[in-house]
């Protein structure tokens, strides 16, 4: 029996984790599609995918995995497009940092019980300050020996939660169990604030007065402090991001701004023990946190204890799951218009 996976988006995760099963031969049926023609045709010619989809509802018709990694401005419209056509029990896996907010539109949207988990992949230690988000960064070890994070609505059945566990050790992570407003909020301060951060000292010092001659000096560290901004695709993903998940976010931004008034006070007031303390504590977090990035694994341990399958077991444990699938239907429901 061969998994069929859909994956909704084919730029660096999408198109990795479409390597990564490739090496599996014949375990998995690999359907693509992105929006994008470019990364569409760069994913069959690295074989990242078996076959591309002329269109969403096409691409998921026989999944019983679908993946979504796609810009979070794109996700509620491509619900709407597979809604009719997703299968029961099947399992949508999802990448975006909104998890709370796609997770009720899947509820909301899709007309079948099908099962959401929310995904947030820890990349190979040797990627993980690889900012480059574009189909031509993805690569089949994308993923070893890094921490997956996986999140579901209360009520999600284990066998669900099973299959996005064991899909991770085929591609190589170690499964790290949260709930989805855990997920959101450790998104907010460890992917989305480093980004606006970066943006407001951007802002802050892009076309102010001495920035002609301020450009001549800004080397490394103006680089460093401004690379979270960097390696962004498009800013309509970043404010969608923003927006949906502003509750966490809103918190994380506090607490930098207090952050930042602490320094300012302490400079402000001739505090030179205080400023370096806050300097030297910081300074210090930043080597021990670099240090555990490196560790394969590295967060593993926070988890709960899983038994990680042998590469190529993955079928055999998910059959039972798999076999409770229903045969594809001829005809879609009614299809169900979204919330007013």
């Amino acid at each position: 029996m061969t998994i069929q996976i859909t994956l909704l988006g084919l730029s660096r995760i999408g198109a990795s984790v479409g390597l990564a099963l490739g090496r599996q031969p014949g375990q998995f049926e690999r359907t693509g599609l992105d929006s994008l023609t470019p990364s569409a045709a760069q994913a069959v010619r690295m074989q990242a995918v078996d076959r591309l989809a002329n269109d969403p509802a096409e691409s998921v018709q026989q999944a019983q995995v679908i993946f979504l990694s796609m810009p979070l401005q794109h996700i509620w419209q491509t619900l709407q497009s597979i809604a009719t056509q997703v299968l029961p029990e099947t399992v949508i896996l999802d990448t975006s940092p909104a998890k709370v907010r796609v997770s009720a539109w899947v509820r909301e949207l899709i007309p079948v019980a099908c099962h959401y988990v929310g995904v947030h992949p820890g990349l190979n230690p040797k990627y993980a300050l690889d900012q480059d988000e574009s189909f031509t960064t993805a690569c089949a070890d994308l993923f070893e020996g890094g921490v997956m994070a996986l999140a579901a609505p209360a009520g999600t059945p284990s066998g669900a939660l099973n299959l996005a566990a064991d899909l991770a050790g085929v591609l190589g992570a170690q499964p790290f169990f949260c709930d989805l407003a855990e997920m959101d909020g450790l998104t907010a301060s460890t992917c989305l604030l480093p980004q606006l951060v970066s943006t407001a000292l951007l802002n802050a010092t892009l076309g102010q007065p001495g920035w002609r001659d301020a450009v001549k000096f800004a080397g490394a560290e103006y680089a460093a402090a401004t690379s979270g901004i960097a390696g962004r695709e498009e800013s309509a993903s970043l404010r969608e991001a923003a927006l949906l998940n502003k509750t966490d976010l809103l918190r994380s931004l506090d607490a930098s701004l207090a952050a930042l008034q602490a320094l300012r006070s302490d400079i402000a007031n001739g505090q030179a023990e205080a400023l370096e303390k806050k300097l030297e504590a910081a300074r210090f977090g930043r080597q021990d946190w670099l240090k555990k990035l490196r560790q394969p694994g590295r967060q593993a341990s926070a988890s709960p204890a899983t038994e990680m399958p042998q590469k190529g077991d993955f079928l055999k444990q998910q059959f039972g799951f798999l076999l409770k699938r229903p045969a594809p239907r001829s005809e879609p429901p009614e299809k169900k218009g979204p919330a007013s």
